[in-house]
């Protein structure tokens, strides 16, 4: 493999440094930790999209910054809603405070199992002991007048020419985009601690029109919402224009992304609050419409969430249209989620129906148990009918209407915590998901998790656990471990054994996998922190180049190996190097490696950070691509496939110029030392080098 006498140069440089004085910046940034980085890389690896969206979700972090969340007298729901601790970690943090009162000072949650030191310096800047226990009263001349005003704008461009922006020559026919290679992102959002949200949101897309055209009101996407949140003792929180709805363990519906495997192999249970607005730029995942959650009795025991929602989606419609009669019945064979609309195909598509979706929660809880009953009904203005359907689609969504209603529960009983999740739809299909999570020792946990989803049930909103996310045609069984093995080492695995009862695309035959994690994480305090990570995943799949009338599946296995080792030198200099292996076997045997140094500096003297970026990368091919998270402009994320063989760089520079006003500059490149032609089709750029700046400022006021 080349670039090897690179990695001695940039993997082993940090060690050079421990010499240096460690001192921890009181201010924290809002940096996503390396759990969910690795998260994000399953994600988007499973999916195998650039493109997955993850909203806004550790934007809520920078309301917490302003308003800790107290942790006396935080209710189950609000530690739910905060979104950075596990359901073992709430449960630990309950049963603490069941037995020893209130706490008194942030130092005292090492004694509360599961949290270490680390990950108490981690949440402090978003948590307090305050015991703070009255509620203001809800004031909208108060609220707009003392509210967060913030206003993001982006901008965003392939510095190479595409072919799908270049003319069309004489003689060639083809499709070519509309528009000009530049995205636009402008938002608005105005905020009140946790009790109200207001914004607007646009977007297009490179490619789309702006101002002209298919877009002649400006950008291509807009979304809007209005929320309201702890309103009177019955109304919890009501949502307008567009929201997400999160109901049970997502086998009816899930907004957004929901957990997967990952590096916190506890960290199984979906938990959230059942509504909250959206305000990202993924134009499939979200409710158009109205929602409220509202709360009964005396302790506030039942809870009833209520949304209707009336929205236009994308599909590829089955008709000509330029023959049809105004009033024609049309049908679909598809629904969309990518949301792009840059060439004449695409508009042809774009809000081709309507979709309305309405649903309800009813939930019940007691002081250590709750159970409640879901139902969500979907109806297309137009029926989805397949074109020649393959086997493997046979049990599949089609038709003007579906129904998915399901019961969920969740019991805690000491150091044990049980629950799960069982749906129907109208066809009769099943899904169950059930599962138990324990505290062993206060050094041990474990979780296992058992899944069985009908082939004949499906979901249009769904999001569940599993090795794919539609609740669709899988079984499988799952046990995760965690053991804190002493100061600052962490022992990490899980083992998931999968079938799918039913065909899937490309693979002809019911199939069946299991992969194996596994890390070794040594964190002696807050500013080190270095693990080895192991990844092995086999799956069966179609054997390519059958000749035979029957085809057949051959295993494919995935392997990745992983060290990684970062390093706060001081409060202004940080280092993070890595180096991966990847290994894909089929018919043939092909490997990989990538590496890569991160340097972050951060000056005293003036209110610039500085991140880069040098990787050079080396995989016999597509199959042993390795994903990496790399930094970006606040609220964005970007994870790369590393494959073939070149280097890639990319810096940040990120300025505070004043209490208002923040700027956020991005470059980077990709240079392939194996080819000389990047991409296909009409994003295809002719040459080695592949370049993208973004540039973002946010004003508040």
């Amino acid at each position: 493999m080349r670039f090897i006498s690179l990695f001695l140069l940039f993997f082993f440089l940090p060690f050079f440094l421990f010499s240096q004085k460690n001192k921890k910046d009181k201010e924290q940034e809002n940096e996503v930790s390396n759990s969910t980085q690795f998260l994000i890389e399953n994600i988007v690896a499973d999916s195998e999209s650039e493109d997955f969206d993850f909203g806004t979700q550790f934007e809520y972090l920078e309301e917490y910054q302003k308003n800790p969340l107290d942790l006396n007298n935080a209710s189950e729901e609000e530690l739910n809603d905060f979104g950075l601790f596990s359901a073992i970690q709430i449960q630990s943090l309950l049963l603490y405070r069941k037995r020893f009162g209130q706490i008194f000072s942030l130092y005292e949650l090492q004694g509360v199992p599961t949290f270490d030191v680390k990950t108490i310096v981690r949440l402090t800047p978003y948590i307090s002991v305050s015991a703070t226990k009255e509620t203001e009263k809800l004031n909208f001349g108060k609220m707009f007048k003392w509210g967060r005003h913030q206003i993001f704008a982006r901008y965003q461009r392939i510095l190479e020419p595409q072919k799908g922006f270049s003319p069309l020559q004489p003689g060639e026919t083809g499709s070519r985009y509309l528009g000009s290679p530049d995205k636009f992102y402008l938002r608005y959002k105005m905020s009140y601690k946790d009790r109200m949200s207001f914004g607007l949101t646009m977007e297009k897309d490179a490619g789309e029109e702006f101002f002209t055209g298919s877009n002649p009101q400006g950008f291509d996407y807009y979304s809007g919402h209005f929320y309201l949140r702890k309103i009177s003792k019955n109304v919890h929180s009501v949502a307008l224009g567009d929201f997400q709805v999160y109901f049970g363990q997502g086998l009816t519906i899930w907004g957004g992304f929901g957990i997967r495997k990952g590096t916190d192999v506890l960290n199984i249970k979906r938990i959230s609050l059942p509504i909250r607005p959206y305000a990202s730029v993924n134009e499939a995942l979200f409710m158009r419409g109205a929602a409220g959650h509202f709360q009964f009795l005396k302790d506030k025991n039942l809870e009833v969430t209520v949304f209707g929602s009336y929205r236009l989606r994308d599909a590829n419609l089955k008709s000509d249209i330029d023959s049809l009669v105004e009033d024609a019945d049309l049908e679909i064979s598809s629904l969309q989620e990518i949301g792009n609309h840059r060439t004449t195909a695409e508009i042809a598509n774009e809000n081709a129906i309507g979709l309305v979706t309405s649903g309800a929660r009813v939930k019940y809880s007691g002081k250590i148990w709750h159970v409640g009953a879901n139902f969500v009904h979907n109806y297309l203005t137009n029926p989805l009918v397949r074109d020649n359907p393959a086997l493997y689609q046979k049990f599949q969504f089609s038709g003007n209407q579906s129904i998915n209603a399901s019961l969920d529960y969740s019991i805690r009983y000491r150091n044990l915590q049980f629950f799960g999740e069982t749906a129907v739809n109208e066809n009769g299909g099943v899904a169950t998901l059930n599962s138990l999570m324990a505290e062993l020792d206060p050094r041990v946990s474990f979780a296992v998790l058992h899944r069985y989803y009908d082939p004949k049930y499906y979901t249009l909103n769904g999001n569940a656990f599993g090795e794919t996310s539609d609740a669709s045609n899988e079984a499988g069984l799952y046990f995760g471990l965690e053991s804190r093995l002493g100061k600052g080492v962490k022992l990490s695995s899980y083992f998931d054994f999968f079938q799918f009862p039913w065909l899937r695309y490309q693979i002809d035959a019911p199939s069946k996998g299991y992969e194996i994690f596994g890390k070794l994480e040594y964190s002696p305090n807050y500013f080190i922190t270095a693990y080895i990570q192991y990844r092995f995943e086999q799956k069966g799949k179609n054997l390519s180049g059958n000749t035979t009338n029957i085809d057949q599946l051959i295993n494919h296995d995935r392997q990745n190996l992983r060290f990684h080792f970062s390093y706060d030198v001081s409060s202004q200099f940080s280092i993070r190097s890595r180096v991966e292996f990847s290994f894909y076997q089929n018919q043939e045997f092909n490997q990989g490696f990538m590496l890569y140094q991160d340097l972050i500096f951060k000056p005293k003297i003036i209110p610039v950070k500085f991140q880069f970026r040098l990787a050079f990368f080396d995989t016999d091919n597509y199959d042993t691509r390795i994903y990496a998270y790399e930094n970006d402009v606040l609220y964005a994320f970007s994870v790369i496939p590393y494959y073939g063989q070149g280097l890639r760089y990319y810096f940040n520079v990120s300025c505070k110029i004043n209490r208002n006003f923040s700027l956020w500059l991005r470059f980077s490149q990709t240079y392939f030392t194996d080819r000389s032609v990047i991409s296909s089709g009409l994003n295809e750029i002719e040459g080695s080098t592949r370049s993208e700046i973004k540039v973002q400022i946010r004003a508040k006021f």
